[in-house]
C-alpha cells in the first residue's frame, strides 16, 4: 500500500488516501467535465474527443480477409477487401496485372521498371531493357500454283505505338521449291509495312535456278525506328537465304508511324505451276527495347 495525493491546480497535497483502501483518486456519481480539448498525452480525454477520433478513423464496411492488402472504397475514409494477399513469409499472390510507369532514381538490383515505351529488368548492376517475342506462327502457310500476292506471315504494330531509338527484328523460313529454272519458276518475297497492300519496303527476288523439292528458305531482318512521324525514318538489314543462295538489302526507309505499320512478308510467283510452292514454318517478331 501508498500514500497517494491528489493535486487540484496550484494547490498539492489537497486530499491523501490510501491506494489500499481506495483504488482511484476520484470517485464519484456525477460528470467531471473539462472544458479544455487534450493537448499532451497525460490529458483527460473527453466523450467529444473520442467522437471526433471516430469520425476522423479509417473505417471498413465488412471484415477484411487475413493478409490482405486494403484499398479505399470511394466513401469517406472508408477502406474494403482486396483478392492480393500477402502471406507470413512475404509472397504476393492474387495480382491480375500491374501497370508500372517511371525509372527508380537509383539503379536497383531486381527492379523491374516501365518508361518511354521500353520495359525494364535490373538483374545486379544494370538497367537493360527485355526483350519481347510476339506474333508468333503457330500453322504453315503455303503459296503454290497462283499468281496472286499472298501473305506468308505479319507481325501486327499499331500506329503510335513506337517509340524513337525502338529496335525490332523478325525471322521467317520454310521450305520451297519450283517447277524449273526459268523465269516463269521465279519466286518475288516482298516486305511491306501497312498491311498486304501498304507500301513495299524491299523486293527480293532470288537468283534465278531450279529448286528442288523440300529446300530451305529464310529471312533475318532487323530495323531501328530512328525517327517518328509521317516521314518517320527506319534503316534497315535483310537477309534471304533460299537453298545456300543469299541475297542481302540494307538501307534507309520512310515510314509513317502514325499509321498503321504491320509488317508483311509475301510471296508471288511468276507462273501459276503445280511446283512452285513455298511453304511458311516459323514466323515471328522480337521487340528488343
Amino acid at each position: 500500500m501508498a500514500d497517494r495525493e491528489v493535486r487540484i491546480g496550484s494547490l498539492p497535497d489537497v486530499f491523501h488516501y490510501d491506494d489500499a483502501d481506495f483504488d482511484s483518486a476520484i470517485d464519484t456519481d456525477h460528470f467531471i467535465k473539462s472544458s479544455q480539448a487534450p493537448a499532451v498525452n497525460d490529458d483527460m480525454v473527453r466523450l467529444q474527443d473520442l467522437n471526433t477520433a471516430v469520425a476522423n478513423a479509417v473505417q471498413a464496411a465488412a471484415v477484411i480477409t487475413d493478409h490482405a492488402i486494403v484499398r479505399g472504397d470511394g466513401g469517406v475514409r472508408g477502406i474494403q477487401d482486396s483478392g492480393i494477399i500477402i502471406d507470413d513469409l512475404d509472397n504476393i499472390s492474387g495480382i491480375t496485372s500491374i501497370i508500372i510507369d517511371g525509372l527508380l532514381a537509383a539503379i536497383t538490383s531486381g527492379a523491374i521498371e516501365y518508361s518511354n515505351g521500353r520495359l525494364y529488368m535490373t538483374n545486379k548492376a544494370h538497367r537493360r531493357a527485355i526483350d519481347r517475342t510476339s506474333d508468333v506462327a503457330v500453322a504453315t502457310v503455303t503459296v503454290e500454283n497462283t499468281l496472286n500476292e499472298t501473305a506468308l506471315w505479319m507481325g501486327t504494330m499499331a500506329a503510335n505505338s513506337l517509340e524513337a531509338g525502338n529496335i525490332f527484328k523478325f525471322h521467317a523460313d520454310g521450305i520451297i521449291q519450283n517447277g524449273g529454272p526459268t523465269a516463269n519458276d521465279r519466286v518475288t518475297l516482298r516486305i511491306r509495312v501497312g498491311g498486304i497492300t501498304g507500301a513495299i519496303v524491299t523486293t527480293l527476288n532470288p537468283v534465278a535456278g531450279a529448286i528442288a523439292v523440300g529446300s530451305h528458305w529464310h529471312i533475318d531482318a532487323n530495323a531501328t525506328q530512328r525517327t517518328l512521324g509521317v516521314a518517320g525514318s527506319r534503316s534497315v538489314h535483310i537477309d534471304l537465304d533460299v537453298d545456300g543462295t543469299i541475297l542481302e538489302v540494307i538501307g534507309l526507309a520512310n515510314i509513317d508511324t502514325t499509321a498503321n505499320m504491320d509488317v508483311v512478308i509475301t510471296a508471288q510467283w511468276a507462273s501459276a505451276n503445280v511446283n512452285n510452292i513455298i511453304s511458311l514454318y516459323q514466323g515471328f517478331m522480337e521487340y528488343k527495347n
